[in-house]
């Protein structure tokens, strides 16, 4: 059986959504040892103008300081593919983060998502992740 452009993009886009929200549920729910699984080993998170975390040990660590103190969610949205191919993809996606507190959930951030994800092992992970927010 032959494998259509259209397939292989379908599966890529498949893996990089799976990733992505996968790593939206991990930050939420503070599983920083999940959270760091989803990088590849020399993988980076950064956080711009906050923090830069290289590889998976500085990841888990890292997050770790950010782990959630009130119930929070991620909502990411409009999640593009912006190249792929077999191995490797790049996408934008949009953010809101919203926290609950005493007067109930908040809109807290909106920012944006630039990812590189490769497939390690069979699986989709992040290479780089840049987390930009918006004024």
């Amino acid at each position: 059986m032959s494998t259509t452009s259209a397939d292989t993009e379908a599966s890529v886009a498949a893996g990089v959504h799976s990733a992505i929200a996968a790593y939206a549920q991990a930050l939420d729910a503070g599983r920083t040892d999940d959270l760091a699984e989803l990088f590849v080993p020399d993988g980076v998170a950064e956080i711009a103008g906050l923090a830069t975390f290289e590889g998976q040990d500085a990841i888990r660590e890292g997050f770790a300081g950010f782990a959630p103190a009130e119930p929070q969610l991620h909502l990411v949205a409009n999640t593009v593919l912006t190249s792929y191919t077999e191995d490797e993809a790049t996408a934008v996606s949009d953010l809101v983060f919203f926290q609950r507190g005493e007067s109930g959930w908040a809109v807290q951030l909106v920012g944006r998502y630039d990812d590189t994800l490769r497939r390690h092992d069979g699986v989709w992970k992040f290479r780089r992740r840049v987390t930009t927010f918006r004024p």
